[in-house]
């Protein structure tokens, strides 16, 4: 998982997947914050790991046009799945994995990675570079990552998934990220379901066996989550702008 194509259940769990993006952030708080930093009005976006689409779709409503990045042959059959669903003519997609865009030098005005490739390691330098290279001067990239210090959702995979999510976590990423060039914030928002058996199917998903334990453990349908946003600017010279 760091930095590299990884078999994500949700490719072969569609209606599990799909309620884990609809209950993700569902009042914007994300896209409030990227968007206020750049307006996504008119430009050109690419979506690194783009998964079922779902992110590409939704950015797709406002942008000028949208590049839909994905290796995984099963989450590309949910783009085209999902673009039968919401034709759109202003979405490519590319079976490509993020070390390797077949896009041009200084082209994309804003790059997005949601849980996806960029797992602040070292193993992500390549498609660092590479999305760097394809970002206009100006342009900026925004890389989501689950904060498991704090909310309830991302204290709950660290508690499944400790080798993982450990507990230098934060500060090995912010690390990595930050010699990079990259600044970042916090973003506290929510999990919320319609009801308990969506949770439990997602959990199910995430969680496998230890799902119904989880469960037991959560009241209600809602969970606190909080996530980082690490945010780069391509200066004039190809470099970070500084903020």
């Amino acid at each position: 998982m760091k930095g590299k194509f990884y078999p994500y259940p949700g490719a072969t769990n569609l209606t599990a997947y799909a309620h884990l993006n609809d209950c993700t952030d569902p009042d914007q708080r994300l896209e409030r914050l990227m968007w206020g930093r750049v307006p996504i009005a008119g430009k050109l976006v690419l979506d690194v790991g783009a998964g079922s689409g779902f992110h590409a779709v939704r950015y797709a409503q406002k942008a000028n046009h949208v590049f839909a990045a994905e290796p995984d042959p099963r989450m590309l059959q949910q783009i085209y799945a999902r673009l039968c669903n919401n034709p759109l003519g202003n979405i490519s997609i590319l079976a490509a994995s993020a070390e390797s865009i077949p896009l041009p030098d200084n082209f994309i005005d804003i790059a997005h990675a949601r849980f996806a490739y960029f797992f602040g390691t070292e193993d992500c330098l390549p498609g660092l570079h590479e999305v760097r290279r394809i970002l206009k001067p100006g342009a900026h990239f925004f890389i989501i990552d689950v904060n498991p210090d704090r909310g309830l959702f991302g204290k709950t995979a660290r508690a499944v998934y400790p080798h993982v999510f450990h507990e230098k976590y934060h500060q090995e990423h912010t690390l990595f990220y930050r010699e990079q060039g990259f600044s970042h914030v916090n973003v506290d928002t929510v999990f919320r379901a319609p009801d308990r058996e969506v949770l439990a199917e997602v959990f199910r998903m995430e969680y496998q066996d230890k799902a119904p334990e989880i469960l037991k453990q959560i009241q209600g349908t809602e969970l606190s989550y909080s996530l980082f946003v690490y945010h780069w600017q391509k200066g004039n010279n190809g470099s970070a702008q500084v903020e």
